[in-house]
């Protein structure tokens, strides 16, 4: 296993690399103070892609290996559609396996967002 982007002042890593063939993240649409970026739950997912490309940019995949992705959603109801929009715009038309959940999450966040990503062999 290969932990990629170990964050710093917290007990886990942002990405691991699973036996080489298998990448799993999750992402926050936060600022370097670990804020959210102001702006509501597309503004947050919108970082969380920015951040996701750099990630997948770092190891040599693309938003095309994207395999299955958790949406965890402080308001799921009432900002999907605001999500699912800027969602759309990002995967065009790779739309990867995705679960949404209404969750409690910490700073302030309305948007975190796990995703798996594949190796071509």
């Amino acid at each position: 296993m290969k932990f990629i982007r170990s964050m710093e002042g917290f007990p886990f890593s942002s990405a691991v690399i699973h036996s080489g063939k298998v990448l799993e993240t999750v992402i926050t649409g936060t600022d370097s103070n670990n804020m959210p970026v102001p702006g509501g739950a597309a503004a947050e997912i919108t970082e969380i892609f920015r951040q996701l490309d750099e990630i997948l940019n770092e190891v040599g995949l693309n938003k095309n290996h994207l395999c299955s992705a958790r949406l965890y959603l402080q308001h799921v109801n009432r900002d999907i559609a605001e999500v699912n929009k800027v969602w759309t715009e990002y995967l065009g038309n790779h739309p990867v396996n995705r679960r949404a959940y209404g969750v409690d999450l910490q700073n302030g966040m309305l948007v975190e967002a796990g995703f798996v990503a594949e190796f071509p062999e």
